[in-house]
């Protein structure tokens, strides 16, 4: 063989290796039954595209989230929210506001629990109140907690702050005066800057602008170096054993990936009394994801057998241009009424994974 010819067969084969080594996800061959076919027919039906976080997904409607069914932090302040009519948002603040004025602290000296109300600018409806971070803790450490209400949602996002002015702290500021400051102003103008950046929505509508999902929010871009956390879980009362679970966040890269993991995958599907239908590395609508589809146990102390699927999105890579997305698909039980046989559930994991995709000018350029 001639020189030439060698180095063309060494390249060719480092391509074809390159190759399968990235993308050597190989979907599993599903040969479905007449019966099979018509329940992912069924299934998969009436599919709505959802917005999470930066990405859209197809969802069958009948699967649906709810507010106590989602979890969602902002530069680390936690933030909940539920749809609400009008006169129901007052009473809630009105409350909410005879609640901490009754709060009583450990210690006298640090009452009133409710250090002050502050109210929101024109055109934005709601107050942040201004307490202590808890009944116990010194009141240096403030909790500025936002009530909004936006487009028929009720939006509560808390923030934490510290006001150690007072004379009782003198000594304690000579000693670390970055604790004892005051940081209540600057934090109250980075939490009205946030609340403006929030607007409630129905789920179907899709934005088209920079900024994040939630199933009922939109948070518009405003901040680049913004930190984005969230979860959701997806339920449908036709298959109450089936959950969609969904976890992403900007900012925390993993050191490994799920492939990377395949020992200890590996050793927990054993543990479980299972085995690995697939796994592999693929790109989907030109992002790189690793999957993993196995079945075994449910728990160590729960004897049922499940399915179990994951797919993760720039695991190792997560930063604001790239956010990582994680799916989890687990279905309790593996026959009787409401549940997926195996190649069902492979069909359908497949389908619905294939659209995952970036929504158009989620991220500003």
């Amino acid at each position: 063989m001639s020189i030439k010819k060698l180095i063309i067969t060494l390249v060719l084969l480092a391509t074809s290796f390159a190759g399968w080594y990235g993308y050597r996800w190989m979907p599993p061959r599903v040969s479905l039954t007449t019966e099979e076919h018509n329940n992912v027919t069924h299934f998969l039906q009436g599919m709505t595209t959802r917005c999470l976080g930066r990405y859209l997904i197809d969802l069958p409607d009948t699967f649906a989230t709810s507010s106590d069914q989602v979890i969602a932090y902002v530069n680390k302040s936690p933030l909940n929210y539920k749809r609400i009519y009008p006169p129901a948002f007052k009473q809630k603040i009105r409350l909410r506001e005879i609640e901490l004025s009754a709060t009583k602290t450990l210690r006298p000296q640090d009452m009133p629990f409710l250090k002050a109300i502050h109210s929101l600018p024109d055109g934005i409806q709601g107050v942040i109140f201004e307490r202590n971070e808890s009944t116990q803790i010194p009141d240096a450490s403030r909790i500025l907690e936002a009530h909004l209400y936006t487009n028929g949602v009720a939006v509560e996002i808390t923030m934490e702050a510290d006001n150690g002015l007072s004379s009782r702290y003198d000594e304690e500021r000579k000693q670390t005066p970055e604790i004892y400051g005051n940081t209540v102003p600057q934090k109250l103008i980075e939490l009205t800057k946030l609340l403006k950046r929030i607007s409630g929505r129905k789920e179907n509508d899709i934005p088209n602008i920079p900024g994040f999902c939630l199933p009922e929010l939109f948070i518009k871009d405003g901040d680049s170096k913004q930190k984005e956390r969230y979860g959701f879980l997806y339920k449908s009362p036709e298959f109450p054993a089936l959950d969609f679970d969904f976890d992403s966040d900007n900012y925390i890269a993993s050191d490994d990936s799920l492939l990377e993991r395949s020992a200890m995958m590996e050793r927990n599907i054993k543990r479980a009394e299972g085995n690995t239908i697939a796994s592999g590395r693929c790109n989907i609508n030109g992002l790189y994801a690793e999957q993993w589809l196995a079945k075994g146990l449910l728990s160590d102390t729960y004897g049922e057998k499940a399915l179990r699927f994951v797919i993760n999105f720039n695991e190792k890579t997560a930063s604001p241009k790239h956010p990582m997305l994680s799916l989890t698909f687990l279905q309790q039980g593996l026959e009787g009424e409401g549940r997926l046989t195996e190649a069902e559930a492979v069909s359908i994991w497949q389908q619905i994974t294939d659209t995952i995709r970036i929504r158009p000018n989620a991220i500003a350029k």
